[in-house]
C-alpha cells in the first residue's frame, strides 16, 4: 500500500525525504478505503479503530496493510509485539544488507549473469535500443513461448507471456516497443507442482540468512497461481523448512482463506515440494555468493530435473512469511 516512488524514499532516501515519506504514507493510510471500512471488521466506533491504528503505527511500526493484513484491531499487546512489521523489518534489512551490494537483486540483467550456475534456463538480455535485435530473433528459434518483462520489475509487474510461432521478429519488436528487456526460456515445471495450478509456476519462497560462515533458514512458503500464468497475487501457504511439506491452509492478500486450491481443488495442506533436499542446498550455497547481502528471500521453481532459481529478494515479503504461520516471527531477526 505504498507507492513505488514513497517507498523508494522511505528505504533509500535521505533523512528528509524519508520523514517526508512517512507522513505523506501515513495521511494516505487515514483515507485509504480499506481503513474507513475496518472498523466493521473490528465490530467498534471508527474512531477506536482509527486511534488504535495510529497506536500501533508509533509503537509497533505498522503499515495499513500489517495491520489489516495481520488483524491487528484483534490482538492484544501481547501478540503484536510477536510480529516482524514494516518498521521492523526494515531496520532488519538496513543492518544486514549492503545496500551497496544490493542492486544485482533488482535488476534482472545482473542476477542472470551472477547466478548463473542456478537459474537453469537460457535469458537473452535484449537491448532496448536494437543492437542485438538480430541476435535475439536467431536466439528466438525453435522456440514455442518465452516469458519476457523489464530487467527491473517487482512482484511479476510486465511479465508477459509470449507465443513465438513462425514471427519471432514480431516478438523481438513487441518487447522492443513495450521495453521489455528480459527475454526467457519457459520454465516446465514437475508434474506434482503443476497439479496445484498447472497455468502458473509455481515456486517456493526460501529465506535465508547467513550468519558466522553458516546459513540460517528463517522460513518456507508455497505459492501458487490462482488464475493467472505468475505466482504473484496468487494463494501462499507456510512450508515445513525440514520436511519440505505444507504445514498451513492457503492465504491470499486479502486475507482470504482456502484448504484447497479455488481453481484445481487440490488439497493445499499435506503437499509435498519434490525435491526438498535439493531446494534447501542450492539456497544454502546461492546464500554466499553475495556475502554482503545476508538475508535474501530466494523464489525457486522445482522441475523434473531439479530446482532452480528465479530470482533473489533482498527485502522480501514478511506477509507470504507470516501469515501463513497465524503468529508473527519477529523473535527470528530481532537479534
Amino acid at each position: 500500500m505504498y507507492t513505488r516512488k514513497r517507498y523508494n524514499k522511505i528505504v533509500y532516501g535521505s533523512r528528509i525525504q524519508k520523514v517526508t515519506a512517512q507522513f505523506s504514507t501515513i495521511k494516505q493510510w487515514l483515507s485509504h478505503p480499506e481503513m474507513k471500512k475496518s472498523h466493521l471488521k473490528a465490530k467498534r466506533p471508527k474512531v477506536v479503530q482509527y486511534a488504535d491504528f495510529l497506536a500501533s503505527v508509533m509503537i509497533y511500526g505498522t503499515t495499513l496493510q500489517d495491520y489489516l493484513m495481520f488483524e491487528f484491531y484483534n490482538k492484544k499487546h501481547k501478540e503484536k509485539k510477536l510480529y516482524a512489521t514494516g518498521r521492523k523489518q526494515h531496520s532488519f534489512f538496513n543492518k544486514v544488507n549492503n545496500k551497496n551490494k544490493t542492486k544485482l537483486f533488482k535488476d534482472k540483467r545482473e542476477f542472470a549473469d551472477v547466478f548463473s550456475k542456478y537459474t537453469g534456463r537460457k535469458i537473452f538480455k535484449l537491448d532496448l535500443e536494437g543492437g542485438n535485435a538480430e541476435d535475439a530473433i536467431s536466439w528466438l528459434q525453435g522456440m514455442d513461448v518465452v516469458f519476457a518483462k523489464p530487467c527491473n520489475s517487482m512482484q511479476a509487474r510486465g511479465v508477459t507471456r509470449l507465443v513465438v510461432g513462425e514471427e519471432p521478429e514480431e516478438i523481438v519488436k513487441y518487447c522492443l516497443d513495450k521495453k521489455l528487456d528480459i527475454i526467457e526460456e519457459a520454465i516446465i515445471q514437475h508434474p506434482k507442482m503443476g497439479v496445484l495450478h498447472p497455468e502458473s509456476i509455481n515456486t517456493i519462497r526460501i529465506v535465508t540468512l547467513v550468519e558466522n560462515q553458516d546459513v540460517k533458514l528463517l522460513g518456507a512458503s508455497l505459492r501458487a497461481g490462482n488464475g493467472r500464468y505468475v505466482d504473484n497475487g496468487g494463494i501462499f501457504a507456510s512450508v515445513n523448512i525440514t520436511t519440505g511439506k505444507v504445514d498451513s491452509i492457503a492465504h491470499n492478500k486479502y486475507g482470504e482463506k482456502f484448504k484447497d486450491h479455488p481453481i484445481t481443488n487440490h488439497p493445499i495442506k499435506g503437499f509435498q515440494v519434490p525435491f526438498w533436499e535439493e531446494v534447501i542446498e542450492m539456497c544454502k550455497e546461492a546464500a554466499f555468493v553475495v556475502p554482503d547481502v545476508r538475508s535474501i528471500g530466494w523464489d525457486v521453481a522445482v522441475t523434473e530435473k531439479g530446482p532452480l532459481l528465479i530470482e533473489g529478494n533482498d527485502r522480501w515479503s514478511r506477509f507470504v512469511w507470516q501469515k501463513p504461520k497465524e503468529q508473527g516471527l519477529y523473535h527470528l531477526i530481532k537479534e
